[in-house]
């Protein structure tokens, strides 16, 4: 689901021609980090944003600039930016518009507080959704990886009947990748 949700995001969603330069906030984590490959994959300008913990691995998926967002404001650093993906969303998601130039793109994938009435004087467009099935899509996904054009990277796995403490780890928020539950062979 992250990967097809990150591909419906570039493939329905992704506003600059290749080159143009994308920012994803949450670049480690499930969707971002699928975002971070498909956006490179397409030909364009990568800014991740994420805490200091990730920035090689993220370097390492071909970022062309990462953003510590503990240590620095996305805002101070990034500037005149075509489109956002907001993986996080949250209350303070209107700190990462400023980054954001005029006209350009906002694309939520989880709500957050972006402040309605400062993008809309600054012509700034909301494009997101809700990921939905689609077999066609899911093979190009299969495709991309396994010509090793898009790597799935796993956080952690668990055994199903420890599923509590997938839930933990993921309460503990700073995923780098995928959490897993793996389904014993029954035989």
């Amino acid at each position: 689901m992250a990967a097809l949700t990150a591909y419906q995001y570039v493939v329905d969603l992704a506003v600059p021609e290749p080159g143009g330069t994308v920012l994803v906030n949450g670049a480690a984590g499930g969707v971002g980090h699928f975002l971070v490959q498909l956006l490179k994959h397409r030909g364009n300008r990568v800014i991740a944003v994420a805490s200091g913990r990730h920035e090689d691995f993220l370097r390492g998926l071909g970022v062309d600039e990462y953003v510590d967002y503990t240590t620095t404001a996305v805002a101070d650093v990034a500037h005149k930016v075509d489109q956002i993906f907001d993986t996080v969303g949250g209350p303070h998601g209107h700190r990462l518009t400023p980054a954001l130039r005029d006209g350009g793109v906002l694309s939520p994938v989880f709500f957050g507080d972006y402040h309605d009435d400062d993008l809309a004087a600054r012509g700034i467009r909301v494009a997101g959704g809700q990921v939905r099935s689609d077999g066609r899509q899911l093979g190009e996904l299969a495709e991309l990886i396994d010509s090793g054009a898009v790597r799935v990277h796993l956080d952690s796995v668990y055994p199903l009947a420890e599923a509590w403490r997938a839930h933990e780890r993921a309460e503990r928020r700073h995923l780098q990748g995928k959490i897993v539950l793996h389904v014993r062979d029954a035989g």
